[in-house]
């Protein structure tokens, strides 16, 4: 029995590693149309091409590569007299980020993990309409320009260009070993990481035989990063950034569907936000819902209460991090990939639909969401300097 397991062993390692060996070889499986562009070429074709906003350097990654950040809409003077914990502190946020003559601030942020490319794309398209008044199939949304020109908007292309030059495709593979083998790595013994077994061992770099898109060229995952003391050059400059732009919306776009597009479950933000966060979740299924889209609600797929009890605790997410550097509302979105069935009226041209529905949704709610604070601001309960009572 002994042996035949041993046997065993070896044929799935040496299995695993033939197939990590043949996909290092592959190229693209897929042809795609001409608007999926998200190759890191693509990224700087768009980048360096921005007319009507700004566009710069925001940091260099691990690698030496350029993490680009986009700007449409003037840079405003938030008369900043506290940082964000300070101010919370004197429960007057106003003295860290005065919103009362201020546009509101979106954030969109794509592939923090380098392999989920699907936001890319959306993004890179947002950026074709917002320079050209069209996206890159031609199509023109009315909402683009006549919402933008009322805000501020920050673009963030990729955050993990490290990653996204390691994943050779514009397109998650339909298969999952090779998508696995190109998205999360592979370890030593030729068996394949996967997005939660490669939590074990952070940074990654050195026990992998090949390491995937999730990860900077350090290893790092920047969504497992040290938010109180990032390990990534890219999470250093991007908590910057949020601290500095104090963002009233976040988007950080990621893959985790194959048919749904969906929100992240909040952790630990406070119950102002986590409503927040389930009406603007509300507002993206009823959107959905109208276009003809399925939408994975939080409702369905959330747990509204943490249950503090377990040890150890739930994971303290980025998008929580970033809420508690600024105050604003931040989520995770997770795109479909479309892989489930290619001739699903999810593939190419609906996952961009659908992301421009979460753009324009985020656009409306970024104004809601500046209303409400300020309102609950005039609350006597949160006078400024008043001390809490516990």
């Amino acid at each position: 029995m002994k042996n035949q397991m041993t046997s065993f062993i070896f044929c799935t390692l040496t299995f695993f590693s033939v197939i990590g060996d043949l996909y290092a070889k592959e190229t693209n499986p897929t042809t795609v149309n001409d608007f999926w562009v998200n190759s890191p070429k693509a990224i700087e074709k768009a980048a360096l091409g921005v007319k009507r906003g700004q566009y710069s350097v925001l940091t260099k990654s691990q690698g030496g590569r350029d993490v680009y950040l986009i700007e449409y809409g003037e840079k405003q003077d938030l008369k900043r007299k506290a940082n964000y914990h300070s101010a919370s502190y004197y429960r007057d946020l106003s003295v860290y980020a005065d919103k009362s003559a201020a546009k509101p601030v979106v954030l969109i942020v794509g592939a923090t993990h380098g392999g989920e490319i699907e936001g890319v794309t959306a993004i890179l398209n947002l950026i074709a309409e917002l320079e050209t008044g069209q996206d890159l199939r031609g199509l023109t949304h009315n909402w683009v320009v006549e919402l933008t020109e009322k805000y501020r908007l920050l673009i963030i292309p990729c955050l993990n260009p490290d990653g996204r030059a390691r994943f050779p495709f514009e397109i998650t593979p339909e298969d999952p070993v090779q998508a696995v083998y190109y998205k999360h790595g592979q370890w030593l013994d030729g068996t394949p990481a996967g997005y939660m077994n490669g939590m074990q061992v952070h940074p990654i770099l050195g026990a992998v035989s090949h390491m995937g898109g999730y990860y900077n060229d350090a290893g790092v995952n920047l969504y497992a990063d040290n938010y109180f003391s990032p390990m990534s050059p890219e999470n250093k400059a991007f908590f910057d950034l949020v601290d500095a732009e104090a963002p009233d919306v976040t988007l950080l776009l990621h893959t985790g569907c194959h048919v749904h597009g969906k929100l992240l479950q909040p952790y630990y933000v406070p119950g102002f936000i986590g409503k927040c966060v389930f009406e603007f979740d509300e507002n993206l299924f009823l959107s959905f819902e109208r276009a003809g889209y399925t939408y994975y609600t939080l409702r369905e797929n959330g747990v509204v209460d943490i249950n503090n009890d377990i040890w150890p605790p739930p994971r303290f997410p980025m998008e929580t991090a970033v809420t508690f550097s600024c105050g604003g509302l931040s989520v995770v979105y997770e795109s479909n990939d479309g892989v489930t069935n290619p001739d699903s009226p999810y593939y190419l041209d609906h996952m961009l639909n659908c992301h421009f529905i979460l753009f324009e949704q985020a656009f409306l709610y970024a104004r809601e969401f500046q209303q409400k604070c300020m309102a609950a601001m005039t609350d006597p309960a949160y006078e400024p300097g008043r001390k809490h009572m516990w």
